[in-house]
């Protein structure tokens, strides 16, 4: 096994990967933290996608933080409607 599987994109392929998952998982948790989290591993992913010229996996990228971002605003907004009707 080659070293370079980890180290060709200096670490960062892995890192938005692991905290992509860590986001997910957060998420699931309901912590809204999971979607800062998420939202930094997409970012992160996308520079990498550029850098690899993995257009599919920048789309990709691009949809997730989309999908993220309206979870996070129909969670908030969930929220607020929960707080106000007590």
């Amino acid at each position: 096994m080659e070293l370079e599987l980890f180290t060709a994109y200096y670490g960062l392929d892995w890192l938005a990967s692991l905290s992509g998952l860590l986001g997910l998982y957060l998420i699931t948790e309901k912590k809204p933290v999971g979607f800062l989290i998420t939202a930094a591993s997409v970012i992160v992913a996308a520079g990498v996608s550029l850098w690899a010229d993995q257009y599919g996996f920048l789309v990709s990228n691009i949809v997730t933080f989309a999908l993220a971002l309206r979870g996070y605003l129909s969670w908030k907004k969930e929220v607020v409607v929960r707080s106000s009707s007590y």
